[in-house]
């Protein structure tokens, strides 16, 4: 059974775990965001949700895609086709 005792510990664990994992990912972002601001790569507007997928459709709808820009688009992957032997299921 859960006694109070292991129920505290549970989440206290479960918050401590959360906090340092909290501490590291915002770390990470913050150190990200300055090399973009170094670098200049960082954009300088602030954009919500619905005003990206509206510049990203117009970008879209007005030409090329920044893949396509680059030249780095992929062909789709070719499937394997099963071989024509036409000797295979035949009663001879």
């Amino acid at each position: 059974m859960n006694n109070p005792k292991s129920t505290v510990l549970g989440w206290g664990s479960l918050i401590a775990a959360a906090g340092v994992s909290y501490y590291f990912a915002k770390k990470s972002i913050n150190e990200r965001r300055a090399e973009q601001d170094a670098k200049g790569t960082r954009p300088k507007e602030k954009l919500d949700w619905k005003q990206k997928i509206e510049k990203d459709s117009q970008a879209q709808t007005s030409g090329e895609t920044s893949k396509e820009k680059t030249g780095d688009v992929s062909p789709r992957a070719k499937v394997a086709e099963p071989p024509t032997d036409e000797s295979h299921g035949k009663a001879g």
